[in-house]
Formats: structure tokens, sequence, C-alpha cells
């Protein structure tokens, strides 16, 4: 079982290190998330902070503190992809979108939804075999 990701912004100058196994690797349907990521679902790893390893040789990471929420988003100035956000447990979010697409369109097993969390507060259904869990 591989247990070493990476994933990098757009223009490649900020890189993330995933060490060890996700806490969480689900669909969020939460108002937070939708909020911070305008978007109307997130397909997420969650990582605690020792397991992200962040490298940065100009100095482009920036982050958005959210004015409401305990929640950032970490991002990189020149091409503006989000690498993470973090969330009120201090957790590292990382998409399972951005992973795959660093990693030749492919999404390990080991980091594949396993559930939908907050489904009772989702705004679009989603037609699959998972659990969902309010």
């Amino acid at each position: 079982m591989k247990t070493d990701f990476q994933a990098h912004c757009e223009c490649g100058e900020v890189k993330i290190n995933l060490i060890g196994n996700p806490r969480v690797k689900g669909i969020c349907h939460c108002e937070d998330c939708r909020e911070l990521l305008n978007t109307p679902f997130h397909a997420v790893t969650a990582w605690n902070e020792d397991q992200i390893t962040v490298i940065d040789k100009n100095n482009l990471l920036s982050e958005y503190q959210h004015p409401r929420l305990s929640m950032k988003r970490i991002f990189c100035s020149k091409c503006g992809e989000t690498l993470y956000n973090t969330n009120a447990m201090n957790w590292r979010v990382v998409s399972q979108y951005l992973i795959k697409k660093c990693n030749d369109g492919v999404l390990a097993d080991e980091l594949k939804p396993d559930s939908h969390f907050y489904y009772g507060r989702r705004i679009i259904d989603i037609n699959d075999d998972l659990p969902k869990h309010d």
C-alpha cells in the first residue's frame, strides 16, 4: 500500500507531499466547504498537519482566511491553484481531483472516497453506492 503522495499547483511552483494515510477520504457536502471553495460538494482527503510538507522555493504560497469560518484556503499566488484548505479541526484538506490530475489522472485506491458526509445538507443528489451520512 502506497503511503506517500504528491501534488502541485497548476504552474508547478508549489508542491505538497502527503505522507501516511489520510484521516478522511470522502465527499463533503457541508455549507462551510461550499462557501469557502464555491463548489456544491468537495471530494477530499483530510490529513493531519504533520502529514503534509510544502515545497515552495519562491515563497508563492498564500492563504485566505475566511472572515467568519475557522477555515483557510492555501493557494499558489502565481497561478491561483488551491493546494489545500484547513477545516475547524485544523486538518489539511486536499482535493482528490488535485491529487488525481497530478498523478497521470489516477487516484490511488487508498485515497478514493469511502463515504459521503453531511449528505443531509447536500444541494445536489449523487447516485452512487457509497454510504451517505448526515
